[in-house]
């Protein structure tokens, strides 16, 4: 386990592929939002922001109007916090239809609830078991804001975050999402961080590379390529001995390669 203290500057965490991996950090994720809102996360970190619907810092959200038997939803699908999705597309609708800058994140989340609701009524159920007070959501906008605040405070205290799928034949609701409730356990990736031999980093083929056996050569040496798995080797790989890990490579003639091993890779070293 990799201690990420040192990784600590100003108000947000960085990490690398290999350290977020290594710590089985949830990930990777993507924060959809603007330019301007982007340059005050790397500057600032994440704040959580708590708000009547509308108002500054609001503009997401649902509106108050009547989702299952009279009552109003939360102003948040999953309550106050901060919101991520696994896929990237998503955040690109929320970024205004760019990836432009777009950051890769890692949550340290060890206690996740994993729900993927998609009628109406299973979700204000499962709202209301989860803290939120329809007698106070249909008391107007500030009724509806302190039925928030407790599907927030009580998620909270149960889970590090919230993650609704949104899966289905067609894309559930706001799709894939998930909420955390405490900033300090966002880190966003920093390609700078990367060492020789890990997940991220680049290698050159040592030897011609035939992965069938059969006379054909996939991957000439010398052929550059990205690690894009990284494991170590377990007691029934026997043929496997002899090597420290087991890598994954995406080279740049020849597409991922598996099951490579020490002898077939070495750190590329620019010339």
């Amino acid at each position: 386990m990799i201690s990420l203290k040192s990784l600590i500057t100003e108000d947000i965490k960085k990490i690398s592929l290999q350290q977020a991996l290594d710590n089985k950090f949830f990930g990777p994720v993507y924060h959809g939002t603007s330019q301007e809102n982007l340059g005050k996360i790397d500057k600032e970190g994440f704040k959580i922001i708590k708000g009547l619907y509308g108002t500054s810092g609001m503009a997401q959200g649902y509106r108050s109007s009547p989702y299952y038997d009279n009552i109003p939803p939360p102003i948040h699908h999953l309550g106050f916090g901060i919101y991520f999705t696994t896929v990237k597309s998503i955040a690109k609708q929320f970024a205004g239809d760019t990836t432009k800058n777009m950051r890769v994140y890692f949550l340290d989340v060890p206690v996740v609830e994993s729900i993927n609701f998609g009628a109406p009524r299973t979700m204000m159920q499962w709202w209301i078991e989860n803290g939120y007070d329809p007698k106070l959501a249909v008391q107007g906008e500030c009724g509806r804001y302190h039925a928030t605040v407790k599907l927030t405070e009580h998620l909270k205290e149960k889970y590090d975050a919230v993650w609704f799928k949104g899966k289905g034949i067609h894309r559930l609701l706001d799709g894939d999402q998930i909420c955390v409730y405490n900033p300090d356990n966002v880190y966003v990736m920093d390609k700078s961080l990367i060492k020789p031999g890990e997940v991220g980093s680049k290698v050159t083929a040592k030897i011609d590379i035939d992965p069938y056996n059969n006379g054909i050569i996939q991957v000439p040496k010398g052929t550059v390529g990205i690690i894009t798995n990284k494991k170590i080797p377990n007691e029934y790989q026997k043929w496997a001995e002899g090597s420290n890990y087991i890598y994954n490579v995406k080279f740049k003639q020849g597409g991922h390669q598996y099951n490579l091993l020490d002898k077939h890779i070495e750190p590329y070293v620019k010339k």
